[in-house]
């Protein structure tokens, strides 16, 4: 940790910094969790896997959220050495059996599972208070960026098949499925609950607890997405029909919602040629998730010179490329810089505050962890 600035502008001034930089603003996270804790019908769980700053984890806690989505033995050891209280949930469905010791150790209970094979193998290495959360795949179309039911969740006749396996295995299971990241319709949250109550039925199992995953989004500058609220309201109203007469719990594990607009990121202008800028980060570091997600995740963005002060004035069309080696290493859309950027001037990107550290990867030794806290709310941004 950097340290604590009033503004980007003090921060730049007082540090000049020369590797790319994380700016945490905590109060943007704390007020996205009040959001959560307060408008869902039922629990919230972070998902870890977006930022497992220990300051993100503390954030989150003083603002209610209790409950965390865990995939890995990392995520585990951070939020039980940040958070002792915390409680858990394994919702990585496919885990070795070294993974699952370590959880069943550090005093988790809940494990994702999407398959026979799978509940069985973590019945086998736990005990009879271990609950499988049974991962139903949600049918394509449900208006996400990313379609994630292509990797995991049951079919389903294998989520049939699989909640009845765990009951003769004496466990009472869980379910859970997920829309897809940032998921732009809310009605298919609605699609999600309806679709497993009605195989909760074929296959004449009742269950305590329903996950609805993650999927709410953030704002980037091109979403076109409806506000949180109407999410939580047809959450709410398919509760009241479905799931509430049913005696089920809720849950949700919004990663994405709650942290992408508590962070930005700080990149130097490494070299100015005519028509492009050279960046001290790119598509290998903390940009990595813009090369994923495109123009569907096209960021705010800024530009201050190197005593903080926002250029202004006419702006140009830029290619801008990271600090690697690789050639592919290049935003996969052009920046409207102002045509007087110069070397030394610094580009802060908005919505970093998810996945731009944990997908940043070490190629060419450039990767970078630093995090300063900024008080000030990101200032606007160039288009």
């Amino acid at each position: 940790m950097i340290g604590e600035f009033p503004s980007v502008a003090a921060f730049v001034g007082a540090v000049r910094p020369e590797i790319p930089v994380h700016l945490f603003r905590p109060h943007r996270m704390a007020q996205a969790a009040r959001e959560f804790v307060s408008g869902f019908c039922g629990e919230t769980l972070f998902a870890v896997k977006c930022n497992a700053h220990p300051l993100v984890l503390e954030t989150l806690w003083a603002e209610g959220i209790r409950l965390f989505d865990v995939a890995s033995p990392m995520e585990i050891r951070r939020v039980a050495e940040t958070l002792p209280g915390a409680v858990m949930f394994y919702h990585h469905p496919a885990k070795t059996p070294g993974q699952i010791a370590v959880a069943w150790e550090t005093g988790l209970r809940h494990f994702a599972v999407d398959c026979i094979a799978e509940l069985e193998k973590v019945a086998a290495l736990t005990g009879t208070g271990m609950i499988p959360v049974v991962r139903l795949a949600i049918p394509k179309g449900s208006g996400a960026v990313y379609d994630l039911s292509t990797k995991f969740g049951a079919t389903p006749d294998v989520f049939v098949v699989t909640l009845k396996r765990a009951v003769a295995l004496g466990l009472s299971p869980a379910v859970t499925f997920h829309v897809g990241s940032q998921c732009l319709d809310p009605g298919a949250f609605r699609l999600g609950m309806s679709l497993a109550v009605e195989l909760l039925d074929r296959a004449g199992v009742s269950v305590g607890l329903m996950d609805v995953g993650g999927g709410f989004p953030a704002y980037y500058r091109s979403t076109a997405a409806p506000p949180l609220s109407a999410y939580f309201d047809m959450i709410r109203q398919t509760h009241a029909a479905l799931t509430e007469p049913r005696g089920i719990r809720l849950l949700c594990e919004p990663g994405r919602a709650l942290v992408a607009e508590g962070g930005s990121l700080l990149v130097r202008v490494n070299l100015r040629k005519p028509d492009s800028v050279y960046l001290n980060d790119g598509i290998f570091g903390g940009l990595a998730e813009t090369y994923w997600g495109k123009a569907a995740l096209s960021l705010p963005y800024r530009v201050v010179d190197f005593l903080g002060r926002p250029r202004m004035g006419a702006v140009g069309g830029f290619t801008a490329f990271g600090p690697t080696c690789d050639g592919n290493d290049i935003l996969p859309w052009p920046l409207m810089l102002p045509v007087d950027v110069a070397d030394g001037d610094y580009i802060e990107f908005n919505l970093i505050g998810a996945y731009g550290r944990e997908m940043a990867a070490g190629y060419n030794g450039m990767r970078s962890d630093a995090v300063a806290v900024i008080g000030q709310d990101f200032a606007g941004h160039l288009r």
